[in-house]
């Protein structure tokens, strides 16, 4: 039987239906990757732009920072607001990078060790903490691509960040129902979904001292996971040891989805807070540390979106979440 859910933290509706099982579907075709030939692999360093950030000497770095060669957004350009008739328009500021996770030409994440998860993990976290630092900066964008369903064009494990003098309207909407919801009942929207998760037990795949891995409820994406923080609210309040506690996690559900998924492809959400506060925020942006919390999603791209999702914003996941968790907890 299908349902529609209804997801709390997006104020959107997913359509669950098992019955899309059925439908066939072709398969990739595996890439041919030249190792020498990769601009992110290391004694390649020439074949991209200058690196902001370096973690490991010389020729023996563990992970690397670039401007995104193609860059989105350029961070010298200035930030100029203008208006176009009745347009408004930005001129093209902000900071777009390139993370290489790792110097080993991977394509499977969960061949990461703990101390590769780690390292990618702590410089996203140390990109956050420079970048706060330039005022202009409103809200930073950390997502990761892996594979051609997922939007990735290089297959060398790298992350990207966007580093906007905006927020976007759908982060801006989340924000204020989280805050809305803050004011009405006095608690975090995202705590009373961890104390629910925790009571049902149906979607949880296990919680440790800081954090709750499960299949939200009214998950978009088929074998959906959210790793979900008990107090932090955001990856910049993470010292080394939380660090090391969401490694160790974050490599549990990884390598579980590998398990039971096989190659696939994914993307990767960090869902933090805005950095400094603009207009748009100014009312909430000293009470985000009491109303929301840090979560990473992985969201694997096994069935493709279509023509509904696109025209409605909805999407149609065919598989359950109660088993899809029941599924992965039988993989950790």
């Amino acid at each position: 039987m299908s349902e529609i859910r209804y997801d709390l933290i997006d104020d959107e509706f997913v359509i669950i239906a098992p019955e899309r099982l059925r439908k066939p579907d072709s398969y990739k075709e595996k890439e041919k990757i030249s190792i020498k030939d990769c601009p992110f692999c290391p004694g390649n360093e020439d074949l991209t732009t200058k690196a902001i950030f370096t973690l490991g000497n010389g020729s023996s770095w563990k992970v690397r920072v670039i401007p995104n060669l193609y860059k989105a957004l350029k961070i010298e350009t200035p930030l100029v607001f203008s208006d176009v008739g009745i347009y408004e328009k930005i001129e093209g500021f902000g900071a777009h990078e390139v993370i290489i996770d790792t110097p080993r030409h991977l394509l499977r994440m969960d061949e990461f060790t703990l101390e590769e998860i780690y390292n990618w993990l702590y410089v996203i976290k140390l990109r956050a903490v420079d970048l706060k630092n330039d005022k202009r900066l409103i809200d930073l964008v950390f997502f990761k691509n892996h594979g051609k369903l997922a939007g990735a064009s290089q297959s060398h494990p790298h992350t990207q960040l966007l580093g906007l003098p905006i927020i976007s309207k759908h982060n801006l909407h989340i924000l204020k129902r989280a805050y809305n919801y803050y004011k009405e009942h006095g608690r975090a929207i995202f705590d009373d979904i961890i104390t629910n998760e925790l009571n049902e037990d149906k979607r949880v795949l296990f919680t440790s001292r800081s954090f709750v891995a499960f299949t939200p409820y009214a998950s978009g994406f088929a074998f959906e996971v959210m790793i979900l923080s008990k107090k932090f609210n955001s990856i910049l309040d993470l010292e080394h040891e939380d660090l090391k506690e969401l490694s160790t996690v974050f490599k549990k559900v990884i390598d579980a989805l590998y398990k039971e998924l096989g190659e696939f492809d994914f993307n990767i959400f960090f869902n933090n807070p805005p950095i400094n506060p603009n207009f748009e925020t100014k009312e909430f942006f000293e009470d985000i540390k009491d109303f929301w919390r840090f979560s990473i999603k992985i969201a694997p791209r096994i069935y493709r979106l279509a023509g509904f999702e696109l025209s409605t914003n909805m999407k149609i996941n065919p598989v359950v979440p109660e088993r899809a968790a029941s599924l992965l907890r039988k993989s950790i």
